[in-house]
C-alpha cells in the first residue's frame, strides 16, 4: 500500500483512489481496501472518507508532509474563515496567520516546479516497478496470455496520450510500438485516427454505463434515512442529541470537526479534548420518516 501511495498522482489523491495494474481494480488510498474494477464504485466508497480535503488530510504525515496546525489552518481557509477568526481559533496574531498562508503557497509553487523537474528526469531513467520482459511470444496462444497483463496496466474510463502509453509500456518492454499494435488489434486497446490518443477497450463498458445509471436512478428514488443520535460520554453521563439528516454512516463528520476542535457545542468539543474519543458512545437512537424531520433540532440538545 506504501508503494501505491507514493506512486499516486495528483489526480488520484484529489479523488482518493488509484488503480492497481498488477491486480486489475481501484484501492482507496485512504483505508486501503481493494474497492471495485470501476469509476462508480470507487467513487461511492470514498464518499465514507468525507469530502476531497478531508480525506487527503487524514493521510499521515509521511504522506503529506502537513503538521497538525498546519492541517488545522488549511480546514479554516477551507471553510472560509477569516484571519481573524484564523488567528483567534489558533491563539496566535493575524500577521502570523498571513505568514503562515504565504509559506503554504510558497510550498506549492515550489512543489509544482520539483514536480516537473522529477517528470522530466523520470522520461529519461524510468521507473521499473517490476521485472523487464525480454521476448515478446511470437506464438498467438502465448500472445494471448500475456497481452491482458499489458492491458491491465491502463485504466479502465480513461484517456491516455501516446507519450503516456508509451512510457507505461517501456517500463515491462522496450518495443513499445509491438506491443501497442497487438493491443489494438486484440480490442485491448482503441485509439483515434491519428493516434494521438488512447482508451482501455473493455466490453463491459456499457455494463458499467447501464449500471452507472440504474445506480442514480436508484439514489434518486430512495427516501434518506433520517434520525435522531446520541453522542454520551461514559464518563460524566453527558449526552449530545441531535437529528442527522442522513444517517449514512452519521458521525464521521462529528468526529472530524471534533478532532480538529471546530465542533459548534463548546461542551461536547471540550468534553472530547478532556477524556478522547475512547470515552464516547455514538447511538442512533430512532430512525424517522422525512416528515418528522421538521422537527426543531434545539428541543433535541439536551
Amino acid at each position: 500500500m506504501n508503494e501505491l501511495i507514493r506512486n499516486a498522482t495528483i489526480s488520484d489523491f484529489k479523488r482518493s483512489y488509484i488503480w492497481d495494474s498488477k491486480n486489475a481494480e481501484f484501492i482507496c488510498l485512504i483505508c486501503a481496501k481493494k474497492i471495485s474494477t470501476n469509476n462508480t464504485d470507487a467513487s461511492s466508497h470514498v464518499l465514507i472518507h468525507g469530502n476531497s480535503l478531508e480525506r487527503l488530510l487524514s493521510l499521515e504525515k509521511k504522506y503529506t508532509g502537513l503538521t497538525e496546525i498546519q492541517k488545522e489552518l488549511l480546514t479554516m481557509i477551507y471553510n472560509k474563515y477569516t484571519d481573524k477568526e484564523i488567528s483567534k481559533k489558533l491563539a496566535c496574531s493575524e500577521s502570523t496567520i498571513r505568514n503562515m498562508r504565504f509559506s503554504l503557497r510558497e510550498r506549492a509553487r515550489q512543489a509544482r516546479a520539483f514536480l516537473a523537474i522529477m517528470d522530466l528526469t523520470d522520461e529519461n531513467v524510468g521507473i521499473i516497478n517490476q521485472p523487464k520482459l525480454r521476448n515478446f511470444p511470437a506464438k498467438e496462444g502465448k500472445r494471448k496470455a500475456l497481452l491482458p497483463k499489458f492491458a491491465n496496466l491502463f485504466e479502465p474510463n480513461r484517456e491516455y496520450t501516446e507519450r503516456e502509453v508509451k512510457k507505461i509500456i517501456k517500463n515491462i518492454y522496450e518495443d513499445d510500438a509491438t506491443i501497442r499494435r497487438y493491443l489494438v488489434d486484440y480490442k485491448y486497446l482503441k485509439r483515434n485516427k491519428d493516434g494521438s490518443k488512447y482508451y482501455r477497450n473493455r466490453e463491459v463498458t456499457t455494463m458499467d454505463n447501464a449500471k452507472k445509471k440504474e445506480l442514480i436512478n436508484k439514489y434518486k428514488q430512495q427516501e434518506i434515512e433520517m434520525g435522531i443520535i446520541q453522542i454520551y460520554n461514559k464518563i460524566t453521563g453527558y449526552s449530545f442529541v441531535d437529528i442527522c439528516k442522513n444517517l449514512y454512516k452519521p458521525f464521521e463528520s462529528i468526529k472530524f470537526q471534533l478532532n480538529i476542535g471546530n465542533f459548534k457545542v463548546k461542551k461536547l468539543q471540550e468534553d472530547w479534548n478532556t477524556y478522547g474519543e475512547n470515552s464516547f458512545e455514538f447511538l442512533v437512537v430512532e430512525k424517522l420518516k422525512p416528515s418528522d424531520g421538521a422537527t426543531d433540532t434545539k428541543k433535541l440538545r439536551i
